[in-house]
């Protein structure tokens, strides 16, 4: 199957040659290698829709084809579908789908079937640490989704206010229960909303932003506990945020965002904050110092006329008060909220293995042997600061891309390590057209990770790239 992908997308390259950009059939091929230390640097694998492997040297190819929305379409209706294929080899190689999916939308209101890479919550989606919530960080899982993908006039033809939501529900498969009656559950899924408000027009100089998303892990109550909720029962109570037993059902997790935006002449200023909330602590603010800041400018115009910077990203994450230190139901003060872990679930916060929201939050599995806990813990540090910056430029027709995140890690609250962890990853990458195969793309990019949370890991990866729109 793997030579069959490979002639397959060698083909797209050669022979999808023309492109025209009033076509909506879309093609990407895409080829990489890369060589690492046992692990692979923590920048190389995070926010790539779970593409890139962590363990190690690999090789991968991937192709895909969309259908989109044409832009400059005025009918009312349209559809959009949309696959694509990855193959992986190295010492667990792999084929998958990221993208397979079917779409419709009337006007401004979408439905969408399948698994597709989405983007949630105010922030950067380029050069961020990843989202708290819903990053990009795993790969995309297949749902039921009915959204606005981009903001919509409340008052028809005045965009002072407009306002974009979603709402889905997912399947995650097979689960291992930690707790209760049994120790596998059949099938869990995750359910979705969220909806955001813009005050300000696109010409207004100043744009204000404000919105929250909600998820809910839950799936097997009836099995799992002894007169459990039954699923469309249990359902009712997870969309809600009902408690049942002294509790809520499933596993809650979210954020709530603000930001602001300042478009100047040459530059857009984005400053934006997304707080974390779990289960309860909404009603409260309990949480409301956890959460994660950025600032972000943005050149209006890309230029490559020499050297020039197009983007730069500041980040700072805070993930250590959780609601306090206190848990205890006689006073009703639920603190420890051990993000990312869950008593019932022992995936946590995850799909396929990787960190569901911030991969500042890591897999035990990628962490250094002295610093693991309990097998039935998703991950074992989960108190955190962390500060991170990039930039995203050009030096004429070729483009760099540069990251470094430096954490400071504490654990959990119920096994703190004994000092505060120190660690840095560093990320650059250069990216250059080629005159030969109608102008596709070579790519270079070097990552290392040195500290005492993650191996000290390093790796170089060569990739060659080309996209563009059949006719």
């Amino acid at each position: 199957m793997r030579n069959l992908f490979l002639m397959l997308l060698l083909y797209v390259a050669t022979q999808a040659s023309g492109f025209s950009q009033d076509s909506t059939l879309h093609y990407s091929a895409e080829i990489k290698g890369a060589l690492a230390s046992k692990q692979t640097p923590y920048l190389f694998h995070t926010n790539t829709y779970g593409v890139i492997p962590t363990n190690g040297s690999f090789a991968l190819a991937q192709a895909s084809f969309h259908k989109v929305y044409s832009p400059h379409n005025p009918r009312f209706f349209q559809w959009s579908a949309g696959a694509e294929l990855v193959a992986t080899a190295n010492k667990s190689s792999s084929v998958f789908f990221t993208d397979l999916f079917v779409a419709a939308k009337a006007g401004p209101v979408e439905i969408s079937i399948g698994q597709r890479k989405d983007f949630y919550g105010l922030g950067d989606s380029l050069l961020t640490t990843g989202a708290v919530a819903i990053s990009s960080n795993a790969r995309p899982y297949p749902k039921i989704q009915i959204s606005t993908p981009h903001f919509v006039n409340i008052i028809p033809g005045n965009d002072i206010i407009t306002f974009k939501f979603s709402y889905s529900d997912g399947l995650f498969g097979p689960a291992r229960s930690i707790y209760g009656n049994v120790r596998t559950v059949p099938e869990i899924y995750l359910h979705h909303k969220s909806i955001y408000l813009k005050l300000g027009k696109k010409s207004h100089i100043l744009n204000l932003f404000a919105g929250f998303n909600h998820q809910v892990m839950w799936g097997g109550e009836d099995k799992i506990f002894s007169g459990g909720l039954k699923r469309s029962e249990a359902y009712r109570y997870v969309v809600l945020g009902k408690p049942w037993a002294a509790s809520r059902v499933g596993n809650h997790f979210g954020t709530i965002d603000i930001g602001m935006q300042l478009q100047g002449k040459a530059w857009t200023a984005f400053l934006y904050r997304q707080s974390i909330y779990e289960d309860g602590s909404i009603a409260n603010l309990s949480n409301i110092a956890d959460g994660l800041n950025g600032l972000r400018f943005k050149r209006n115009n890309r230029q490559y006329d020499g050297l020039q910077l197009n983007t730069v990203l500041l980040e700072y994450v805070y993930t250590k008060y959780q609601g306090g230190n206190v848990f205890d139901f006689i006073t009703g003060t639920f603190g420890r909220d051990n993000y990312f872990n869950h008593y019932v679930y022992s995936q946590g916060w995850s799909y396929k293995g990787r960190t569901f929201g911030t991969p500042l939050i890591a897999p035990q599995h990628l962490i250094r042997d002295k610093l693991k806990s309990s097998p039935n813990l998703f991950t074992a540090n989960n108190r955190l600061i962390a500060f991170h910056a990039a930039i995203e430029g050009s030096f004429n027709k070729a483009t760099f891309l540069l990251k470094a995140s430096h954490s400071i890690n504490s654990g959990t609250y119920n096994k703190p390590f004994s000092s505060s962890i120190k660690q840095t990853s560093l990320l650059a990458r250069i990216e250059t057209p080629l005159k030969f195969i109608n102008e596709s793309y070579l790519n270079l990019s070097l990552g290392t990770d040195f500290g005492h949370f993650y191996p000290n890991n390093t790796a170089i990866l060569i990739g060659w790239r080309k996209s563009g729109f059949i006719r």
